[in-house]
């Protein structure tokens, strides 16, 4: 369950320009304060680009662990690893981001999820599946919400059935039951 204790909260500093725009700049203090805000409870992980590092280590407490990477845009719920433990073993599973069926640049996001896991020193646990890490919720005693129009997208899984996802997720995540949400009528969110 996400609201378990857990070793470290994971972020990314700064974002997409294209995205984000003139308000990059605000976006940028909005993260470190976010992170600052943590810090003196749980340690903090930020990846950063080298271009930004500065500008991190500047508005980031130096409690905050910054982290050398290259990645596309800020949303470390959907590009990161989902972290989970299991018969005494932790890692964290590559859900295999594709830019919200590839709505947006993701080459280097792609990569993110495998970067943290192997710096937080987890197996990185590959599927097949394509999902976001925060298009799941699970209780953490076998039961999942999940939303079907992302899921069963032709954007991210072509050709996967309800069952196909629910097998996959029970392999993973160990779970037992699928709530299917059906999202926004005719949209992929």
């Amino acid at each position: 369950d996400e609201a378990d204790p857990h070793a470290a909260t994971w972020m990314a500093f700064t974002g997409s320009s294209a995205i984000w725009g003139a308000d990059l700049p605000d976006v940028q203090q909005a993260l470190a304060r976010i992170a600052n805000a943590i810090v003196p409870y749980e340690p903090v992980k930020m990846l950063v680009r080298p271009a930004d590092k500065a500008r991190a280590a500047q508005l980031c407490d130096a409690r905050v662990t910054l982290l050398e990477a290259e990645f596309d845009d800020l949303w470390m719920r959907d590009t990161g690893p989902v972290f989970v433990k299991g018969n005494g073993t932790k890692a964290g599973i590559d859900f295999n981001f594709n830019g919200w069926g590839e709505k947006q640049d993701f080459d280097q996001d792609g990569q993110v999820a495998a970067f943290v896991a192997a710096r937080a020193g987890v197996e990185s646990l590959p599927t097949d599946l394509i999902l976001e890490g925060g298009g799941i919720e699970v209780d953490g005693d076998g039961t999942a919400l999940i939303t079907e129009s992302c899921v069963l997208n032709d954007n991210r899984n072509p050709g996967w059935s309800k069952s196909d996802v629910e097998a996959e997720l029970a392999r993973l995540l160990g779970v037992r039951k699928v709530v299917w949400l059906p999202g926004i009528a005719g949209k992929d969110i």
